[in-house]
């Protein structure tokens, strides 16, 4: 019996000593590994390490950029992240230096020198890792490696429905691509100018979609003004938030053939079973079928949309949240894409080649110019 307490004893000291030895790691990883960094030009990003204990005498640690990280992160998060193209960015030192007396190292400059070779709506990824410390003191493996995630910030512009404008696409009515949709992503930036009164055609402000089909729209008699709503094929779906005007926000609704979800900001706002629904029609003539900023008896919507968008698949979350600004108009599984910024030969381009271009309500739009994705604060 003394022999077993004995032992559990000394197990119990070599766990504690385990669980509390010091350790060194990239500041700020604790929760996450990746480093989120936004860019319009030259800009440099400010590095540090962390030591769990301060230090009796300085320590090194070293660092390197490490582009073959990247396909295991990419392949474990689902995530399509490029690395910098070659001498865009630079790592401006090659080890982090701790001084005695502190347990946070001085800063070491990561750098993106040039934006010259970046591809549009492309976001980028630089894997950072530590290599070995200069006493021996081990580096927390967790948090060996930080990804710092670059994502391009697009100024562009945007139509400004003002309640009186919206955008048609007529070559999707009865259009047998969109009449029998097992999946479906629906998607668009919006920033509202104004909310329905409560009273009018009862509180809706249509964004996206067909009427009595596949629709978001705000506001409704069953719901604020202010929440956002899927409503199509006899179910709904309303928001948990309350949303506000002169704010940028990124809707989507996405069914997988069994589950309806609405997304904003790739946060789920609420689901609803889809698997005993009819089929997704896209192609549906009703009202004159797919619109963007209008449905039946004119139910318009006063504010500001960009980057609409329709798949044939379901959209992940981590998908929604990285394709925002732009994608690839040859993505897999995308069937219309209207960026919305601006018109050519007197219609909104469907970018996918798919013809589905959208017709304005009048060629004297009011734009709003200055549009910034991502919207960072």
């Amino acid at each position: 019996m003394i022999l077993l307490a004995t032992a559990a004893l000394a197990a119990a000291a070599c766990q504690e000593s385990m669980e509390y030895k010091d350790v060194v790691y990239f500041t700020g990883t604790e929760n996450t590994a990746v480093t989120s960094m936004y860019v319009e030009g030259p800009t440099a990003l400010g590095l540090t390490v962390t030591s769990s204990a301060k230090l009796g005498a300085e320590m090194t640690v070293g660092v390197q950029v490490v582009p073959e990280a990247l396909d295991g992160f990419n392949k474990a998060n689902g995530t399509a992240y490029k690395m910098l193209p070659e001498g865009s960015y630079k790592l401006a030192e090659s080890m982090f230096t701790i001084e005695a007396g502190k347990n946070v190292s001085l800063p070491v400059s990561f750098e993106i020198l040039s934006m010259d070779d970046f591809e549009d709506g492309v976001i980028y990824c630089a894997p950072i890792r530590l290599t070995q410390t200069s006493n021996g003191m081990e580096v927390l493996e967790a948090s060996r490696i930080t990804y710092i995630v670059i994502n391009q910030i697009i100024t562009t512009k945007g139509p400004d429905f003002g309640q009186q404008h919206y955008i048609s696409m007529p070559t999707m009515i009865n259009n047998a691509m969109f009449s029998d949709m097992g999946q479906c992503t629906m998607e668009i930036r919006v920033k509202m100018d104004k909310f329905y009164a409560a009273s009018a055609n009862p509180g809706i402000a249509s964004v996206i979609g067909v009427e009595e089909n596949f629709l978001l729209r705000f506001g409704d008699i069953s719901c604020d003004k202010n929440q956002l709503q899927y409503a199509g094929r006899g179910a709904s779906v309303t928001s948990s938030s309350h949303f506000n005007t002169d704010t940028w926000y990124h809707l989507a609704v996405v069914d997988n053939g069994s589950t309806l979800t609405l997304y904003v900001d790739g946060n789920i706002e609420g689901t609803v079973d889809s698997s005993g629904k009819s089929a997704i029609n896209l192609a549906y003539d009703w009202m004159d079928g797919f619109h963007i900023g209008y449905s039946e008896r004119g139910r318009l919507m006063d504010g500001v949309v960009s980057e609409a968008r329709v798949w044939n698949r379901a959209l992940s979350p981590i998908e929604l949240v990285n394709n925002q600004c732009y994608v690839d108009p040859a993505s897999e599984g995308l069937v219309c894409y209207w960026r919305l910024d601006g018109l050519v030969d007197g219609v909104f381009q469907d970018l996918t080649g798919n013809g589905n271009h959208g017709i304005p309500s009048t060629e004297n739009l009011t734009w709003y110019e200055g549009l910034k994705c991502p919207v960072v604060d």
